[in-house]
Order: C-alpha cells, then structure tokens, then sequence
C-alpha cells in the first residue's frame, strides 16, 4: 500500500494519485523506489506462460512417443494374431492397454483375441479327446466349435478354420480306422477311400493302405470260394472287382491268371467228353488203378506275402492219353494233425503217355505255422 503524504490515505501500490485527495503520489520521495519495481506484476504471468509452454510441449511430446508405442504394439498384435500366436498377441495389447487404458478399441480387439485363445483351448481339448479315442465326444465339440465360429466374423477367427479342419479330418481318419474291422465288403471298402481321398494328413496313407490290403483279401477269398466251386467268371470277377482299387496288385493279378486258366480246362474237358456213359465207366475203372499217375514231388511252402503255397508235379504212367488230373492231398500240423483236406487241377490238363504236369494252389488263411502236405488220392478222365 502507499500513503499519500498529502491527506495520509492509504492508496493501492500501483496508484498514481491518492484516491482521497488527489495528491500525486509518485512524487513521494518514500516511493519513488517503489515505482522502479512495477515490472515485476508483467514479470511474473510472462514468466508463467513460458514455465506453461514448455510443460504442455514436454506433455505433447510425451504423448505423441506413447501413442506411437501404442500403434506399434497393436499393429505388432495384429501381426502375431493372424499368424495363430494369440497369446503373445494378448500380451501385446494389455501392455497398449496400460499405456492407454481410455482406447475402447484396443479393449475390444483383446477381447476378440481373447476369444480366440478360448476357441484354441477347445480345440486343444479335442486333440486330447481323439489322442484318448472318445470319438463321441470329440465329434460334440468339434461340432460346437464349427457351429460358434459361423456366427464369428474378421480375419482373426478364420486363422482358426485351418486348426479346426485339420481336427475334423483326424476324427474322420479315426472313424475310418475303426469301422475297418466291421467291413467285409469290398464296396464299402472301396467307399471309404473315397473318404480318405479329402484329408491331406501323413497318417492318411497308412489307413488307405489298410483298405487296400484288407481289398486284396477279400476278393481273393470270395475269389477262391467261387473257383472251388467252380463258378469261374464269378471268381474272375470278384478280382476285376479288387482290382478296380488295386490295380497293380501281383497277387490280384496272379490269382486271376490261374482261375482263367482253371477255367479254360475246365470248359475245354466239358466240352470234349463225347461218350459219358463208355468214358465215366472208364473214369472209375482208372480211379482205382493206382499206377496211372506217379507224383514225383509235393510240397508246402511260405511265400513273400505271408501267404502258404502247395504245389507239386506228377507223370503220367499209363498208356492213352488222360485230362482234368486233380491231385487231393491233406495239409497237416507239426503234430501230424490234418488241418484242411484239399485238391488241385494239374496242368496242362492233358497227358500223354510220360508227360508230366504241375499243381499248385494259394492259401490265404492259414495260420503261422509249419505245416506239411501228403497226398490222399488222385482222379483222371481217359481220353
């Protein structure tokens, strides 16, 4: 305050004359002093405007390195979250979070891949559930699964259809594996390659593989129950069948060629009996003769498929020409046992006086083993 030395009025400081009396103040000598000092009040707001400025700079720039952070680590996330690594992608956005926790955005984008953690999480739970065999219960969540994705939009949820188809594909290839053992037809084998044909997985080879041997076999047994029967085109189609599916299988092929030839015997001896009555009693007159034939050897032996093989060769020792030879013969255990009684066409099926022939025949079903073949009887048609 400054006293007017005129009426000793108290004025304001920065008064120039006394508001009582209107003596000029400024001409006290006490505050001539005083007036050197008024650049101080326009000091000090200057003063803070500058200490202001710079901090709202300081802040600015603070800022704007935190939101190029933020943008950094969301993009970063966005990356990682379309390459499947959800996790990190998680972590990279709760950090932005905690740098700006006012983005909505980034709070839903985390929420989006959090989601798709959980989705992770069931599909972990489904490959446990196939690794432990509970198809059924593998097959209800891959199916909720597919059921909640559909109602899923953004590039983010379809990184997980890859996961989820190759879960999908080890469920059919399962399935496939266990319903082989209940299928006995080739049909129906032959339907579940077709299965196969869409699953791109290693473990798909070894399944079709299965089928096609699980093919081979059961053409060739219905193929050999046809020919013992003598039903050949049957037989032979029954493999034309199998080999629709394997086509290049040696044993297929080989089985074939011998019934067409069972068959052509067969049809050519039909044909050229003339005199049944004259020719049958010939039949059973040279049946009981047992010096017709000889058999020089026979025997039974393991081949490379696992499979048992009994062949043998024998001459003709009589005096006109005879066909249609079939040897009959037991095959017999280690302990001796007859474990199947069986025959076999020799071929050629005609012989003259000295010429000898050849027998063999395929068993597909026997069990490992050692076994031993003697012959039981032979049977002939004199020309």
């Amino acid at each position: 305050m400054i006293k007017c030395p005129q009426c000793k009025h108290q004025n304001a400081d920065n008064s120039r004359f006394c508001s009582q009396c209107g003596h000029a103040l400024g001409d006290d000598p006490e505050h001539k002093g005083k007036g050197k000092r008024l650049w101080l009040p326009l000091f000090t707001p200057v003063f803070a405007l500058v200490v202001m400025g710079g901090a709202l700079y300081y802040v600015y720039d603070y800022q704007k390195d935190v939101n190029a952070e933020v943008v950094s680590m969301k993009q970063e996330a966005e990356e990682v979250a379309l390459e499947g690594e959800y996790r990190e992608a998680e972590a990279l956005l709760a950090k932005a979070i905690d740098r700006r926790p006012e983005a909505d955005a980034l709070q839903v984008e985390l929420e989006h891949v959090q989601t798709a953690v959980q989705f992770e999480k069931k599909l972990d739970e489904v490959a446990g559930m196939l690794k432990e065999g509970q198809l059924k219960d593998a097959d209800q969540q891959l199916s909720a699964i597919q059921d909640q994705l559909r109602k899923k939009d953004g590039r983010l949820y379809q990184t997980l259809i890859p996961r989820m188809n190759e879960m999908d594909s080890r469920l059919t290839l399962q399935e496939v594996n266990e319903e082989l053992s209940k299928i006995t037809d080739v049909d129906e084998l032959a339907a579940k390659l077709n299965t196969l044909s869409d699953l791109n997985l290693e473990e798909t080879a070894k399944v079709r593989e299965k089928i096609f041997e699980k093919i081979v076999n059961r053409s060739t047994k219905e193929a050999e129950a046809a020919a013992e029967e003598k039903r050949y085109t049957e037989a032979i189609a029954l493999i034309d069948q199998g080999l629709q599916y394997v086509s290049n299988d040696e044993k297929l092929i080989q089985l074939k060629e011998r019934i067409q030839t069972e068959k052509q015997a067969f049809e050519q001896a039909a044909q050229q009996r003339m005199e049944s009555a004259m020719q049958q009693a010939a039949q059973d007159e040279l049946r009981n003769q047992t010096d017709a034939l000889e058999v020089l050897n026979i025997s039974i032996e393991k081949d490379e498929f696992g499979d048992y093989k009994v062949s043998g060769q024998i001459e003709s020792v009589a005096t006109q020409v005879i066909s249609t030879v079939t040897v009959m013969y037991d095959i017999k255990n280690k302990d001796g046992e007859v474990v199947r009684s069986e025959s076999a066409k020799v071929y050629p099926n005609y012989l003259n006086p000295g010429d000898k022939g050849s027998f063999e025949k395929f068993y597909y079903e026997l069990e490992e083993g050692e076994y031993s073949v003697e012959t039981t009887e032979m049977e002939w048609l004199v020309e």
